[in-house]
């Protein structure tokens, strides 16, 4: 146990180094890859697709992205504690869970758990790019590019595609999980963001520049007044559920 989480402690801190994880975001960090290093190769196979075509796809035409949403985002490009823990703790459960108890129902919630973090952020990073303009999900009206709730063409068939090879490295790894249950899981916890994103996230507004935004503090320096959803309801939050959701699809579909 403690070779797992030293190791991944050590990728942890060049991972912060790089600029990619702030310091409360590589402890997390450590404790998610600690996880799946202990509870063997599938699982840190699954989470290396994650983090790598992840981090990727944050990388790939950024200037572009920051210049089109940079100022509606709630944080920035460093990962910090919330959104690891967001992404990566129902999975790192299911992986130490995994080895007390018979490994495969935990397999399946731990697929389905990076299904639906890898397709959700997939669409995301892609669609913000080559999606165009966005429609919200349940009404079909065009939003900026990034609002919580659009969806576009581009960002529908990356998340797919995201679910299908996150089924395939499960599948790779040996793991009984049908290939379908993960699919279905990874999708669905793509669409469950997007749901909660039109509805319940929390909506603020920045008076000084008139612009919508998930920041509490806009990049003007201006606190944000709260327009609509769920206060406290953030981004963090919406990621969690929706992923919980994406883990439950595939162990039921199992």
């Amino acid at each position: 146990m403690t070779v797992a989480f030293a190791t991944a402690g050590i990728i942890a801190a060049l991972a912060y180094l790089m600029r990619m994880l702030t310091a409360g975001g590589s402890i997390a960090a450590t404790f998610v890859g600690g996880a799946a290093l202990l509870a063997g190769k599938g699982w840190v196979a699954l989470l290396l697709f994650f983090f790598i075509s992840s981090s990727v796809l944050s990388r790939w035409r950024a200037t572009e992205r920051e210049r089109l949403v940079g100022p509606m985002l709630e944080k920035g490009s460093r990962r910090d504690a919330a959104q690891v823990l967001a992404n990566g703790i129902v999975f790192a459960v299911a992986a130490l869970l995994s080895t007390v108890s018979n490994p495969e129902p935990w397999q399946a919630v731990g697929a389905g758990a990076i299904a639906a973090a890898t397709a959700d952020t997939w669409s995301t990073e892609i669609g913000t790019i080559l999606g165009g303009t966005p429609r919200m999900l349940l009404v079909g009206r065009e939003v900026q590019p990034g609002t919580s709730g659009g969806v576009s063409i581009a960002g529908l068939v990356s998340g797919v595609a995201a679910s299908i090879l996150a089924a395939l490295v499960s599948s790779g790894m040996d793991w009984k999980t049908p290939i379908l249950a993960v699919v279905v899981g990874g999708v669905t916890g793509s669409l469950v963001d997007s749901v909660l994103g039109a509805t319940i996230q929390e909506r603020r507004w920045c008076s000084n520049c008139t612009v919508a935004t998930e920041r509490r503090i806009h990049t003007c320096g201006t606190r944000t007044i709260h327009r609509g959803g769920i206060q406290g309801c953030d981004n963090d939050v919406v990621n969690l559920v929706s992923i919980i959701a994406g883990a439950v699809v595939t162990w039921a579909f199992t």
